[in-house]
């Protein structure tokens, strides 16, 4: 076994490719049309993701600081448990393996197949949504070093094409044909449905924490660590404004409402039935890059759990490159159950309820390190205001969602509500064994 420093060969840039790929994925290319659907407007609609993106940096540069004093694998977990209470890091954890990246996962490739089925017809969306998971989970079960190398080509490769469909966008409609795509409706500001709007959203940037997961490989995190969160995530908010307001551009609402291949059908309506399919097959490849980053980064809250004594031992274990293997295939099955399993468009909402209310649990531990005198490095710029920000958002969020989407609300608290009973029956008695405090150890 690898001793602990030899494992932190992740930097600032490395990072941010981590955080860039397991944001960038799923959601902006799915939920527009969905949104929609719901009667945003155009500008209601990048109103929304403008806000997704301030929380997220809100979120970032408090989820830095945790890191930067905690340089530990499990992300919401390890703060959680050693700075709240053992049993909510526990149900974070469990959350984790469910909701926070197995369920992700799963959108993600069957999202990529979506856009597959955009090309071949009776494309077979959930068993190649399984063989996708199963190839990229071979991948980082083996090397980390490996997995970070292909990962940092696949986020570059992302980036471009990105970058090329908006400026091809951007270039095709610079003439008569663009639509004006920054009508608001105030009055829909202050509905349930522009709450849920912040759901999708906030699914669309789940990911701006993902390098926090990763704590026990990233070198000097003290310095590293808040680095690629904001890197990682200013990087997407401008690209999710930006994308947006390329497909609000190019098409009418009528034409994107209720789409899930939103990309697809702008393409179709710039450059044909042909420019739809290549988009559809580049968007496709360019979520490989989505998939593999929630693969590297969730099996490292299992293994954190594991070495608590919270999940089975197996877990915690590495290989010879230091990769907890087991862990990896874990999830890969828990991943590939629910591809075959849930709808698209009710996992998005389930997933970010229910992260929603794990995220504001973890910032608001921000403020019980700083009241208990653990902060060595003070990274989170704007505190108090940074966190509660965060804090007022995501509770306004969460309360509007459970009204309007009752049945994906109960889905998450059910999910809570299995966590806790494994807990109670399994868990409650490992309390005793974790840390009293942080071990702040970046080197």
């Amino acid at each position: 076994m690898k001793d602990k420093n030899s494992r932190r060969i992740v930097g600032s840039y490395a990072g941010a490719a981590i955080v860039i790929s397991g944001m960038v994925g799923t959601g902006i290319f799915t939920t527009t049309g969905l949104m929609v659907e719901m009667g945003a407007l155009g500008g209601d609609i990048l109103l929304a993701w403008l806000l997704g993106g301030l929380l997220a940096l809100c979120g970032a540069l408090c989820y830095g600081e945790l890191g930067a004093n905690m340089p530990e694998s499990g992300g919401d977990y390890y703060y959680l448990s050693r700075l709240i209470h053992p049993a909510i890091g526990f149900l974070s954890g469990w959350v984790s393996l469910i909701v926070g990246f197995s369920a992700p996962i799963a959108a993600a490739a069957m999202a990529m197949q979506i856009y597959l089925g955009q090309l071949i017809p009776g494309w077979p969306v959930r068993t190649m949504s399984v063989v996708i998971i199963a190839i990229l989970s071979l991948l980082h079960a083996y090397d980390l070093r490996l997995g970070v190398r292909v990962q940092f080509a696949l986020v570059a490769m992302k980036l471009v094409l990105i970058i090329s469909f908006i400026a091809g966008v951007f270039i095709s409609v610079s003439g008569s044909s663009m639509q004006s795509p920054v009508e608001f409706s105030p009055d829909f500001w202050f509905s349930s449905s522009f709450a849920v709007i912040l759901i999708f959203v906030a699914f669309a940037y789940s990911g701006w924490n993902a390098a926090s997961y990763i704590g026990a490989e990233i070198k000097d995190a003290g310095k590293h660590l808040p680095r690629a969160l904001l890197l990682g995530t200013t990087t997407v908010t401008l690209l999710y404004m930006l994308v947006n307001y390329a497909f609000l551009s190019a098409a009418s609402l009528e034409q994107l409402r209720g789409v899930e291949s939103v990309a697809n059908t702008v393409a179709t309506e710039l450059w044909g039935h042909s420019g739809g399919k290549v988009v559809s097959l580049l968007i496709a490849f360019g979520l490989t890059s989505t998939i593999s980053a929630m693969i590297i980064i969730g099996p490292r809250v299992y293994e954190a759990m594991a070495k608590d004594s919270l999940f089975p031992s197996s877990l915690a274990k590495l290989n010879s490159h230091g990769v907890p293997s087991y862990a990896v295939f874990f999830q890969a099955i828990v991943a590939s159950v629910i591809a075959m399993t849930a709808s698209f468009g009710a996992l998005l909402v389930y997933i970010g309820f229910t992260l929603n209310i794990f995220a504001a649990l973890t910032v608001f531990a921000v403020f019980k390190m700083r009241k208990q005198g653990l902060t060595v490095i003070r990274t989170c710029r704007g505190y108090p205001y940074t966190p509660v920000i965060f804090l007022v958002f995501t509770t306004w969020m969460t309360v509007w969602s459970i009204q309007s989407r009752p049945v994906s609300a109960l889905a998450g608290l059910g999910t809570l509500a299995a966590g806790y009973c494994l807990y109670w029956f399994h868990g409650r008695h490992k309390e005793q064994t974790l840390p009293a405090q942080p071990n702040n150890d970046s080197k």
